[in-house]
């Protein structure tokens, strides 16, 4: 029985500039090999005659020469360019066509594996669907990206060109409303568009340009990352108050999460800190309004957002898919009013 295309994600050494990006993409384009790094001894050969004694430097490469068939397609994450990813496809099974050469210039790099360049894509570029991009963010060496392969197809058959420019996430949230105008349940459409363009961190910029339109006259901003930990908020709207020392806050938190919401107890207890944190990151900050919102995922069947609201003392609201399409439908309406004028 022929086995279906698999799709593969497959991670290059970075770390020495008188390698990257160059003699990685001569080596494919020219050469129709694949190179991988971690291969600078003769014991670190993929065809080792005894696995259980390889070395551990070469263990991580073992899966790609056993799972890599001919026709395969190869993602690689930082070539030619870092933002950029390139496709290929494997010409051979790697296990048969596989080579173990070490670069005599470079004292490294020898495993090479037959590919082919297809073409290569911004991270960032419309096309690129936000599950691909979230596993590009993958930090193993080499990973299986099969469920994402209908996305990945629609990228192969993109023009090249298309694929190359870059757009700001503003411009990624406003044409997803534009499309999704077009279409007549608006608000499930809108939030289908943006689950497709956005996914991971990339949500809460997306909410962040929704927020900067619905509200134009406040502060709107994504507050994630490092510091998180001391406030535990995504995004932080702030606004004016009669007092000139105090700005009033809202904090939010954004869950990216499918399926069932199992972990929103652990989110409302995360979003507390915002009360005690904020005023100590910024002073005069007060909190008035603490809000999860959960993506894509429902709460367990029979549990409502306000009796978890009322668990926790009701301090933090929960917006759950009706109520984060409603809110989606108000950014969508200001932002198209605005893309009109």
């Amino acid at each position: 029985m022929s086995r279906e295309k698999q799709y593969w994600g497959f991670r290059v050494d970075v770390s020495n500039p008188d390698v990257y990006p160059d003699y990685y993409r001569t080596e494919l384009e020219k050469n129709r090999v694949l190179r991988q790094g971690w291969g600078w001894l003769e014991d670190h050969n993929l065809k080792y005659k005894n696995r259980e004694t390889a070395p551990r430097e070469l263990r991580a490469n073992f899966r790609m020469y056993d799972e890599v068939k001919r026709g395969d397609i190869i993602l690689i994450p930082r070539i030619p360019e870092w933002e950029t990813v390139t496709i290929a496809e494997a010409t051979e099974d790697w296990e048969d066509g596989y080579r173990f050469e070490i670069d005599k210039e470079k004292g490294d790099y020898g495993h090479q594996f037959p590919a082919e360049y297809r073409i290569h894509f911004s991270r960032h570029n419309e096309h690129v669907k936000g599950d691909v991009a979230s596993t590009l963010r993958c930090r193993s060496r080499f990973w299986n990206m099969s469920c994402h392969g209908k996305d990945i197809e629609c990228l192969l058959k993109q023009e090249g060109g298309s694929l190359i420019g870059d757009q700001e996430h503003s411009d990624r949230y406003a044409k997803a409303i534009q499309r999704a105008m077009d279409l007549r349940d608006i608000e499930t459409k809108i939030h289908s568009e943006l689950a497709n363009q956005f996914a991971g961190p990339d949500w809460e910029y997306a909410l962040v340009e929704g927020l900067k339109a619905l509200f134009p006259h406040f502060q709107v901003e994504r507050t994630g990352g490092q510091r998180e930990s001391e406030h535990g908020t995504d995004i932080l709207v702030t606004m004016p108050s009669p007092l000139e020392s105090v700005q009033y806050g809202i904090a939010i938190q954004v869950k990216d999460w499918k399926g069932v919401s199992s972990n929103i107890d652990d989110a409302i207890r995360q979003m507390k800190k915002a009360d005690e944190g904020w005023p100590k990151v910024r002073e005069g900050l007060r909190i008035v309004e603490k809000i999860v919102i959960v993506t894509e995922a429902e709460l367990p069947e029979g549990l409502k957002p306000d009796e978890i609201e009322h668990k926790h003392g009701n301090d933090t609201k929960i917006l759950h898919s009706d109520d984060l399409k409603k809110l989606l439908r108000r950014m969508a309406l200001v932002t198209a009013a605005t893309m009109d004028e």
